[in-house]
């Protein structure tokens, strides 16, 4: 399997800040200080305990009043911007009344020059034990995903009315970076040209990591350069309107979930509880899952929690009954026929009063609890908008043929009340960008049987922003062409609902077999002279119906297969969708490569069509 970017943070926080401070004083015993930013980066890779067990007494976040602890060395965690550097020098501003007895300050990047002369010129630097410049500026959401929790990213790279792009460019080539730091590559940079946002940032981050590999003798980078491709959100910006009818997709399209918290309403022996899960790697159901058609997931765990009733009603109950063979004896005698009498059900009791079964029991009843309420929205009505948005997107039908009546079919939806506005929106900014534009005429009338309002009309006239052409016969942007690895309907996909391949995933295979074109993804430096062999080493489907979670399967387990060859990181610049991140694991294992997804934000369907609006606000469409 692919080497998981959330454990290899996890990992660097652990040895290289928390493990890497042991006061003499206090029996080793410290604090943690963090700042908003940084707990973000600490929480999406770590649990609280992993934390707690390295004797830290208390995290405390810097921005609130916080209790002083004089005999206490602290950890200081914090970003190196201006807000957190005054509040930390404000914590020792007097002398005789430090925040903490000492200061161990770690910082997500390189310090600016005014915040480093501001600090030395403050009694906190009599304070400081430790510093280091530790690169992680990044949250580590699942082994190979990333992002910078930019939401609003979509609006500084591509809106006219943006304000200080270059420097929020800079900004997240310093991030981008940090990651690479952290998976110890200083790769080969590659860019699309299609757009200036990703030269500019490409060019960015290659003068960062020179800049770190030239000044930090900590970073070791593998001999084996990785490939850096920074494309963005303009190469394909169709893949995060549709309506996804994978796991994890769906849910977070249909649910309100925030923070990968999820709240749902458990059934107990004592009625009805409101529950909040969190849905990410800890749950090890969760990873196999995620990436199925929500119809296999249902059918799955059903099938899987009937095996294992099945299964422990008799192992677990017999050793929860077993005694010593001495006892045994004794007691098959005298309670030989209260052993035969032992029903099901006594079985069944026994079973659940055990910690490993009830834990095991939750995540059965979770899971199917989320895939049940999902599959509630799967009705007709919106299977039929999903086989309009295929074909639209796809440009043919299930059958491969060219589709039929897109308009007529489109019309249906457009005049129907009870489809949600926000669907509306969607289907029609599929529609444009499906069909490179339509008629000035056609569009006002499509706009007037939607109802859509004039603001909400922005979400499809601001799609020029992001190289959509709206306009029948105007001169567009050029698409990029990438060469297919694989046809359309390979037999593989067995659901209409899910014909379309995000454009990412075609690049990213391109990229893997090195056949990405130069022309259009070109090298920051000079291209390297490299040779690599990397076909699959196992033919298995992409996206077969038929492949079981590796959780499930014992065998698959004791048989990982680690993955070899340059890493390749794939970043795209304004946003990406969980197709896109699906597509990139389903990739990593067919090729059993190392390959990442990372991004400023990750899109949901309808945060990205208010993203569009608010590039820009009109009056007048």
């Amino acid at each position: 399997m692919a080497s998981s970017i959330r454990e290899i943070t996890k990992e660097r926080i652990l040895n290289e800040i928390i493990r890497s401070v042991n006061p003499e004083s206090n029996n080793g015993w410290k604090a943690l200080v963090v700042d908003q930013e940084s707990l973000r980066i600490i929480s999406a890779c770590c649990q609280m305990f992993d934390i707690t067990e390295e004797k830290v007494t208390v995290v405390d976040k810097l921005e609130n009043p916080r209790q002083r602890l004089a005999n206490v060395e602290a950890i200081y965690f914090i970003t190196p911007t201006t807000k957190s550097i005054d509040r930390l020098i404000e914590d020792f501003k007097k002398k005789g009344s430090p925040q903490y007895q000492a200061i161990h300050l770690f910082l997500t990047s390189k310090l600016p020059e005014t915040e480093f002369k501001k600090l030395s010129n403050s009694n906190a630097v009599h304070r400081i034990k430790t510093f280091k410049e530790m690169n992680i500026e990044y949250l580590a959401i699942e082994s190979q995903a990333f992002h910078f929790d930019q939401k609003g990213a979509l609006y500084t790279l591509f809106s006219p009315e943006t304000m200080n792009l270059v420097e929020e460019q800079a900004k997240m080539a310093i991030k981008l970076a940090t990651l690479c730091v952290s998976l110890n590559e200083y790769p080969i940079i590659r860019y699309s040209n299609s757009n200036p946002v990703s030269i500019a940032v490409a060019g960015m981050t290659q003068e960062r990591l020179d800049s770190i590999a030239r000044t930090s003798k900590a970073f070791t980078p593998n001999e084996e350069h990785g490939t850096l491709l920074i494309i963005d959100r303009t190469i394909d910006p169709l893949a995060p309107l549709l309506h996804e009818f994978t796991y994890q997709a769906m849910i977070y399209d249909l649910f309100k979930i925030e923070g990968d918290k999820y709240s749902y309403d458990a059934v107990t022996g004592n009625g009805s509880v409101k529950k909040d899960v969190l849905l990410n790697e800890n749950d090890y159901m969760w990873n196999g899952l995620r990436h199925k058609h929500i119809a296999d997931v249902i059918d799955y765990l059903k099938t899987r929690l009937d095996d294992f009733l099945k299964t422990n009603q008799v192992t677990q109950y017999t050793q929860h009954v077993s005694v010593t063979k001495q006892q045994q004896q004794q007691q098959q005698q005298q309670k030989k026929k209260k052993k035969k009498q032992r029903s099901l059900k006594e079985a069944s009791d026994v079973i659940r009063s055990l910690p490993q079964y009830q834990e095991m029991m939750s995540k059965y009843s979770l899971h199917i609890n989320i895939a049940e309420q999902a599959s509630q929205r799967f009705t007709e009505p919106m299977a039929n908008l999903a086989y309009l948005e295929q074909d639209m997107a796809t440009g043919e039908d299930a059958k491969g043929n060219t589709p039929k009546n897109i308009i007529p079919r489109l019309s249906t939806f457009l005049n129907d009340v009870m489809l949600e506005p926000a669907d509306k929106i969607r289907l029609l900014m599929i529609y444009i960008i499906s069909q490179e534009g339509i008629k000035e005429q056609d569009r006002k009338k499509l706009m007037d049987l939607a109802g859509i309002g004039l603001q909400d009309q922005a979400s499809i006239s601001n799609l020029f922003f992001l190289g959509v052409t709206l306009m029948k016969g105007a001169k567009g942007k050029q698409k990029t062409q990438v060469t297919k690895q694989r046809k359309q309907d390979e037999g593989n996909n067995p659901y209409e609902v899910s014909r379309y391949v995000p454009l990412l995933k075609d690049i990213a295979e391109n990229l893997v077999n090195n056949t990405l074109p130069d022309s259009d993804f070109p090298y920051v430096k000079e291209k390297p002279t490299v040779s690599s062999n990397n076909q699959p080493t196992s033919k298995v489907s992409l996206k077969g119906k038929s492949n079981q979670p590796r959780w499930a399967d014992p065998a698959a387990q004791k048989e990982e297969i680690k993955y070899s060859g340059p890493k390749l990181i794939l970043f795209v610049l304004g946003g990406m969708s969980y197709s896109e991140m699906r597509s990139i694991y389903e990739l990593a294992a067919y090729y059993k490569r190392n390959i990442y997804i990372g991004s400023n934000a990750i899109l949901l369907p309808n945060e990205y069509t208010n993203d569009v609006k608010s590039l820009k606000r009109t009056e007048n469409v």
